[in-house]
């Protein structure tokens, strides 16, 4: 494991290199940024067990609606940014992580396009209608299914 350590707009950070895989946490406090990390981790493992090349950040924000947590891919289908809403209590934090790192996995495979980029929305093979509600979204279907189960695994491992 490579441990490199420094500062980003006045915070502290630690990017964490597990077997190529990059994974950093930014913002928060160090206790959210190593749960995160950790989590993070962990899914990797879990879901993507053969990929060396991702590039995973994890920022805690404050976000401004309902929302807890969102996933963007950014240049390519290994670098990606989830955002965290900071004032989560550390249970909803990991179940937030756990959700963002199954949509990190669905992109990584190339099993969902959410049509952000400008393309049609797609869950494997189908189209997906542009009017298609949130929660019926396959993509958020499959991440609110498994959840939980990994939620639970993280904290039955002692992950955290």
């Amino acid at each position: 494991m490579y441990l490199k350590y420094g500062t980003s707009s006045g915070v502290n950070t630690k990017t964490v290199l597990t077997k190529m895989n990059l994974v950093e946490a930014i913002g928060g406090n160090k206790v959210q940024r190593q749960i995160a990390e950790d989590v993070v981790s962990y899914m990797i493992k879990r879901l993507m067990p053969r990929h060396r090349t991702l590039d995973i950040t994890v920022e805690f924000v404050d976000i401004k609606s309902d929302a807890v947590g969102f996933c963007m891919m950014c240049d390519n289908n290994r670098e990606f940014l989830i955002e965290v809403d900071k004032k989560q209590k550390i249970v909803q934090l990991v179940t937030t992580i756990v959700h963002e790192m199954i949509h990190v996995k669905q992109w990584v495979r190339n099993e969902m396009d959410n049509g952000c980029t400008g393309n049609v929305a797609r869950w494997k093979s189908k189209t997906i209608p542009a009017d298609t509600n949130y929660y019926d979204l396959p993509w958020e279907k499959e991440a609110y299914r498994l959840q939980d189960k990994y939620s639970r695994e993280i904290w039955e491992n002692e992950i955290i």
